[in-house]
């Protein structure tokens, strides 16, 4: 059985909410992520890997995504996201230096620390998301 990539024909609704994906292993704090873009009027999925996020293009059609690298990031696995030109935000510990750069060189729109990330969620989104 050949197996071809699927395209999707999908017409966004003007009405319908924009969505935000978050990357993400620790659903605790997606959780809270999802409180906090639902009173924003965004939808969130949550993904649990790189392959899942970048369905999420052609299924969803993300303004923004936001990804932690709280955990293990395939940056070159997320490169589609650029190409399509959805903005993307970085997030972790703030030691985490390597995963600083990693997430820089990974040319991501904004990179920021999980408490900034709490702190102005609001903002980046209004800030960075995609019309």
């Amino acid at each position: 059985m050949t197996s071809e990539p699927q395209t999707s024909n999908r017409v966004v609704d003007p009405d319908e909410r924009a969505t935000i994906v978050v990357l993400t292993g620790d659903l605790f704090f997606g959780m809270r992520v999802r409180t906090a873009v639902k009173q924003l009027g965004y939808n969130l999925t949550i993904a649990k890997d790189e392959a899942t996020t970048i369905d999420a293009l052609d299924q969803q059609m993300p303004v923004l995504v936001l990804v932690d690298f709280n955990q293990s990031v395939d940056w070159p696995g997320l490169s589609p996201l650029g190409a399509a030109g959805v903005p993307v935000i970085a997030f972790g510990s703030h030691t985490d230096v390597e995963g600083f750069r990693a997430a820089k060189a990974a040319g991501v729109s904004r990179v920021v620390s999980n408490g900034e990330l709490s702190r102005t969620l609001p903002d980046l989104i209004a800030k960075y998301r995609s019309s």
